[in-house]
């Protein structure tokens, strides 16, 4: 199914892409436990592919690219809304890199990185589940997004460090027992 992204035109991405996200957000408490494996593989696919789309495109259509970035920050990436199960957000944060990196592996072209981050970024600092935040600061901080395009960037993009946010972030959660 997520190979259907790769020969669907220009003007049918957003649209295919849009209702795929918000279908998989209103059938997710509904998949099977037994079925659970095959849904998360379709979801990577689905991702991949959309980024794969997007590097053909040599990622030089930026509003292309920010709007599908829209679509992830609205459907399975958005911070508020409760519809949105966060086992959805719990996947895509734990596979969002990987599939960028596998996409643009030979780092060549103009990977617009900081766009391409900025629903992490926004998971990040809007989200009201300490737990979310903790998992879009660590994909924010892998080290695979510190070496784009030959040079070294800032993957957090000036957002706090992780230090920074354990530091000045008591948000009066219980943060368990210490060993």
């Amino acid at each position: 199914m997520a190979g259907l992204v790769d020969g669907i035109g220009k003007e049918d991405f957003l649209p295919w892409m849009d209702a795929f996200w918000k279908t998989m957000s209103r059938e997710w408490m509904g998949i099977d436990v037994l079925r659970m494996d095959k849904f998360l593989f379709l979801i990577r696919q689905y991702l991949a592919a959309s980024f794969r789309y997007l590097a053909r495109q040599s990622w030089k259509d930026a509003g292309l690219v920010g709007q599908y970035m829209d679509i992830l920050a609205e459907t399975p990436l958005n911070p508020p809304d409760a519809k949105i199960p966060n086992g959805l957000r719990f996947h895509v944060l734990d596979i969002y890199v990987d599939e960028l990196d596998k996409i643009d592996a030979d780092r060549e072209g103009d990977l617009p990185l900081k766009t391409l981050l900025w629903p992490l970024q926004r998971l990040e600092e809007n989200s009201p589940v300490k737990l979310v935040r903790t998992r879009a600061k660590e994909a924010l901080n892998d080290e695979r997004l510190k070496d784009w395009n030959g040079k070294r960037e800032d993957a957090s993009n000036g957002t706090r460090t992780a230090e920074d946010v354990d530091d000045a972030e008591d948000d009066g959660e219980w943060g368990g027992f210490e060993d």
